[in-house]
């Protein structure tokens, strides 16, 4: 597998240069020249990627000497180039690889790129119909009109490998330590993965998992299949909910049916909402007659029901009839509402005006639109509506719609935001703490939790109530069409509902750890609510379904345990195996050990080497030890991660394969706003990369946040880190004035604080908080190299030994995080192996003098308050005596052997005092007033 070059607009890319003999030694440096505090970061980053791809540097292979350690973010989608926002991501994931590689773990750290589904087909289809918000969206990358049109002539499968080869030249050129031999693309574009994703469908079938059945999924009308996350051009974590349909008949018998959450709210009905403005159908639906709008005809049809459409019909036309509640027999006004959503559920709204804020202040509006009631004269009909209350809910008055509007200042229709939230509070109290009142006949004194379920169960029993599914919020396909649910009677289902199935994923979370903890709450929450999944689809690209090819294994069913192919893709990828050669016997042997070499050989015609390599590399780099990914795929892709994993590896002596931990990431904002296409702030990270170099880029953006909190690109904070790193350059040129041999207080001082920040930064590394790693790693670690430096005369009096073994290690400290500079500082200081693969600092506590690092903060707080009394008082320095005054001997003697290092501050003449010395020049008496840890200061 040829390794990617790292793309950059300036030609300085060298072409692939072939492989030596990987000795973890450089060729000799070619040290720069010029200034270092005018180095330009970016000169270093072709030449180390050179090296490190000419050294082989990140291929893992299997040393039984080391232990290993699997690094893997997602695969991405190859429908575009990575920009900022999947930068944060993958930079974290390649952070923590390159530190855990220092630590001594042997790390795969491999990547892959996802192309299953609809994007890429519904962006090409969207192409050819000359839909320039695809061409502006693809342009943002910095492509031609010549790609442009490749695309739209070539197909998805071009479009594809297009842009898996820009990310793998933004990877690495971004610096990432990835062993590329390991490479792949999902479909039937990488046979070999397909019928690893064939087997992976065998083996959860044979189990038990899979399953045909009768399910409700969002559904594409236009594609005709099932539309998951990663299909969705809007409406991403959205599901399905089923609305109960209460029937509300006219006086000719046909029916006005409501879709509604709250079916136990039927007792408050007022009245019926329709939007006079819009077209709704006369429908057949299962013999009877309903007055629908015409999307719901549609969705109802998908949805196990006979339906024929009649007939058109205004809005309007139905305002002022009147109906019947199917439960009080009362006789209900049909009313006007324009914002009244015909695309919604039915497009027919029972009005709940004393429970539902909308409803309430829909009243108010109409009956203070004297226009709107004169034209459908419905004056007197208006007048006599009023709210009927039948839920009791503590801190609410008799009508809880109209508190909560006042409450959250709700004036018209018009403030949905405000009306959003009403709702959202006052339906959640209702349904936790109401009770029905006696105007809910045999339901009263019930709470609304249990009456929900036994009204709803009475007026489906009773016929007077129906069901239809919706989605949670509007759903759009990649193709651009809007979808809806569909009932599917022959789909393919993962059974998340299996109540073992998901023990199993459970025990996993609590055996996994989590980064940071509050993650593992959300895992074990969605592994209670996720429900069955349909796991294929009839369009797009992927993986046939190996018992039934009319089907394709969907894009987040495809994407589970494919970090276990990277330990094959090695060998498949450079002996060239067939698919045919890995049989569903042959990867049982590789991923459990079962049945034997020879025979499994002559069966596939895999040669006994292959296969026996094949299953030495999964069983020595497996499990996953470190998968990191953003916080929004939690409910979905990382937890189908932990599902499949205990499904495929379920026996007990499987379980060491089980996922060691996963890192979850907060999303991007730039500047301080969301990170969209729209807002003209998405920003691909080729365009950072050329603009500030590879260094700058990775700690601009890893360093920004940590946890789940969301990351900010700020381009005012690249100065911050170019400034620390450009000091250590200069610092490095200077190293050799360090001459001196013997020990002194700052040396201990320096030494301790060395090995306590090596101690603070690893902590932070290892748990992936990668901001306070860089704050104590670069920022905390050069302000003790400048203040060293200053104490010791810009170094003309530094010990070498303690200065060097100080600045080896901040360089070790931030190479996970810039490692082109790193390796450029590494090589300055006379070093010939890469710093990539040196060895983490250890912390050594015996090298750690807590008094030294307690007296060296009283001397500079000291020197701070000597340098601020010498202004306040307005003396010259070089013509003043400077006298200090000790409380305790350990400050009196660390200072005085400091008495060099004081001269630097130009006094005339310094002297030092205990406070019980009687013999002290004091003529103020200032020796009082000293204390330990704050020495007294007098200056004549």
């Amino acid at each position: 597998m040829a390794k990617p070059k790292a793309r950059k607009p300036a030609k300085r890319s060298p072409k692939p240069t072939k492989h030596t003999k990987a000795k973890h030694r450089t060729s000799k440096p070619k040290v720069q020249k010029q200034a270092r505090e005018q180095i330009d970061l970016k000169q270093f980053e072709d030449k180390w990627q050179s090296q490190w791809q000419k050294a082989k540097l990140f291929e893992a292979n299997v040393d039984k000497k080391r232990p290993s350690f699997m690094v893997t973010v997602p695969y991405p989608y190859v429908n575009g180039a990575p920009h900022i926002g999947a930068g944060f991501t993958f930079i974290r994931g390649d952070v923590y690889a390159r530190y855990k590689r220092m630590r001594g773990f042997n790390v795969l750290y491999a990547q892959g790129f996802h192309a299953t589904g609809e994007p890429i087909v519904g962006a090409v289809k969207r192409l050819q119909s000359g839909d320039q918000s695809q061409v502006a969206a693809f342009k943002m990358y910095g492509i031609s009109d010549a790609d442009i049109r490749a695309f739209a002539e070539k197909g998805p499968e071009y479009v594809a490998k297009f842009w898996k080869k820009r990310w793998m030249e933004d990877l690495a050129g971004a610096g990432f330590s990835i062993d590329w031999r390991r490479t792949f693309i999902t479909t039937p574009m990488t046979p070999t993965y397909s019928r690893f994703v064939e087997w992976q469908y065998n083996t959860l079938r044979k189990r038990g998992y899979v399953t045909q059945g009768t399910h409700p999924v969002i559904w594409c009308p236009s594609c005709l299949s099932p539309t998951g996350d990663h299909d969705r051009l809007d409406g991403v974590g959205e599901s399905t909910m089923e609305y109960t349909v209460v029937k509300f008949k006219l006086a000719d018998g046909e029916v006005l049916p409501c879709a509604t959450l709250r079916p136990e709210t039927v007792y408050g009905v007022t009245n019926i909402w329709v939007n006079p403005d819009a077209e709704y159908v006369r429908a057949e639906i299962d013999g009877e007659h309903w007055i629908i709008g015409p999307a719901a005809a549609k969705k109802l049809a998908d949805q196990l029901k006979t339906v024929k459409v009649l007939e058109k019909i205004m809005g309007s036309e139905l305002v002022g009839k009147s109906c019947d509640n199917p439960v009080t027999k009362a006789k209900l006004p049909v009313l006007p509402a324009s914002l009244c959503d015909v695309n919604v559920a039915t497009g027919v709204v029972m009005s709940v005006p004393s429970h539902a804020p909308y409803d309430w202040i829909g009243l108010q509006d109409l009956k203070k639109d004297k226009q709107t009631m004169h034209r459908y004269n419905i004056e007197s009909v208006v007048a006599d509506v009023e709210p009927i209350s039948i839920i009791k809910t503590e801190g609410f008055g008799e009508h809880p719609a109209k508190d909560a509007c006042e409450r959250l200042g709700v004036q018209s229709q018009r403030d949905t935001e405000k009306l959003e939230k009403a709702t959202e509070l006052l339906y959640k109290k209702e349904f936790h703490t109401g009770v029905c009142n006696d105007k809910c006949g045999p339901y009263a004194d019930l709470k609304v939790a249990e009456a929900k379920q036994k009204i709803t169960k009475h007026l489906v029993e009773e016929g007077l109530a129906s069901s239809m599914w919706e989605t949670t919020a509007p759903v759009v396909c990649r193709c651009k069409t809007r979808c809806h649910v569909k009932i599917l009677e022959n789909q393919w289902f993962l059974k998340f509902s299996d109540p073992a199935w998901k023990a199993r994923a459970k025990e996993c979370i609590k055996r996994m750890t989590f980064y940071p903890e509050d993650a593992r709450q959300q895992f074990e929450n969605t592994v209670d609510w996720l429900e069955d999944k349909a796991c294929t689809r009839h369009s797009g690209m992927g993986t046939p379904l190996p018992w039934d090819k009319s089907w394709i294994v969907e894009t987040l069913s495809d994407s589970t345990i494919y970090m276990a192919y990277y330990t094959l893709a090695r060998i498949i990828n450079e002996r060239k195996l067939q698919p045919e050669q890995l049989t569903d016997e042959v990867f049982d042997y590789i991923f459990f050990g079962v049945g034997e070499p020879a025979k499994l050989s002559k069966a596939s015609g895999l040669d006994k080497a292959s296969l026996e390599g094949l299953h030495e590399e999964f069983d020595y780099f497996y499990p996953v030890g470190f998968r990191n990914s953003g916080k929004d795929l939690v409910q979905n892709h990382l937890t189908f991660f932990i599902f499949h994993h205990v499904a495929i590896w379920d026996k007990p002596e499987l379980k060491k394969f089980w996922p060691r931990s996963i890192g979850v990431n907060g999303y991007v904002n730039v500047a301080g706003e969301k990170m969209s296409k729209s807002k003209g702030n998405f920003i691909p990270l080729r365009d950072l990369l050329a603009k500030f170099g590879a260094d700058l880029v990775r700690i601009n953006i890893v360093a920004s946040n940590e946890n789940m909190d969301d990351a900010d690109w700020r381009e005012d904070s690249i100065p911050t880190y170019e400034s620390r790193l450009r000091y250590l350059f200069a610092l490095a040129a200077k190293l050799k004035k360090a001459k001196r041999t013997s020990m002194k207080p700052v040396d201990r001082y320096l030494e301790s604080r060395v090995h306590d920040l090596i101690k603070t930064a690893t902590e932070h590394y290892e748990h992936t908080r990668f901001r306070s790693a860089t704050q104590y790693g670069l920022f905390a670690m050069t302000n003790e190299l400048k203040w060293y430096a200053d104490r010791t005369g810009d170094l003309k009096d530094a010990n070498k030994k303690v200065l060097m073994e100080a600045f080896e290690t901040i360089v070790k400290l931030i190479a996970p995080l810039t490692p082109h500079a790193a390796e450029e500082l590494w090589h300055m200081i006379g070093n010939k192996t890469f710093v990539s693969t040196e060895s983490w600092p250890q912390a050594d506590e015996k090298k750690i003098d807590r008094n030294a690092l307690q007296l060296e903060d009283i001397y500079r707080k000291t020197m701070e308050d000597v340098k601020q009394v010498a202004k306040l008082a307005g003396k010259d320095v070089a013509s003043s005596k400077l006298y200090l005054y000790f409380a305790t001997d350990k400050e009196a003697d660390y200072f005085r052997e400091s008495a060099e290092d004081l001269k630097t501050l130009g006094f005339k003449k310094v002297e030092m005092f205990k406070v019980a010395d009687t013999k002290k020049h004091d003529p103020q008496d200032k020796a009082k007033r000293a204390k330990f840890g704050r020495p007294a200061i007098y200056l004549e």
